[in-house]
């Protein structure tokens, strides 16, 4: 009888009964910490933790600064922990703190040059070395696709752009 045993269990995981889910989502973390690993010597050299690595990540040097409160509305982290994150980035030169264009009674966060070129590298170091590397373009490009079916947006994955209140008429 051909086949794996990868192939074999997954034929059986493939019921109605959540078990071929199931197995997805294995799959799904079991990438995750290989893909986490990847990172630890990198943030060891930087001299960042994981919390410190993800705010830099969720920056996008392109887009505009978010306020502090949305950037914690993004990482699901209360406006007091981000508070101290950022208190470790500025120490390191990675990001700034600065009034808002919009309301200059809100911060908003930026990286700096520095903060760009080691948000830069961490990418850099992750794509490249990705178990997700492995797969042809057409593949990747299904993947994508597949995953924002699932509720996996990309859009959501930095902050978004504040939006100007309402103004009350």
């Amino acid at each position: 009888m051909g086949g794996s045993t990868y192939h074999q269990a997954v034929d059986a995981e493939d019921g109605t009964d959540g078990s071929l889910v199931h197995a997805v989502i294995k799959q799904v973390v079991t990438l995750a910490a290989a893909t986490n690993a990847l990172t630890v010597d990198l943030l060891r050299e930087v001299d960042l933790t994981e919390p410190l690595a993800n705010v830099l990540w969720r920056l996008d040097p392109e887009g505009p600064a978010p306020s502090m409160r949305s950037l914690a509305a993004t990482l699901g982290c209360d406006p007091s922990t981000l508070t101290f994150l950022t208190d470790r980035l500025e120490q390191r030169g990675l990001v700034e703190r600065r009034p808002s264009p919009a309301d200059r009674r809100q911060k908003v966060i930026g990286l700096t040059p520095r903060g760009t070129q080691v948000r830069t590298r961490l990418i850099q170091t992750l794509t490249a070395n990705s178990p997700l590397a492995r797969l042809s373009p057409d593949d990747q490009r299904h993947l994508r696709t597949l995953l924002a079916r699932a509720g996996a947006d990309p859009d959501q994955f930095t902050c978004p752009s504040p939006t100007p209140p309402a103004i009350a008429g």
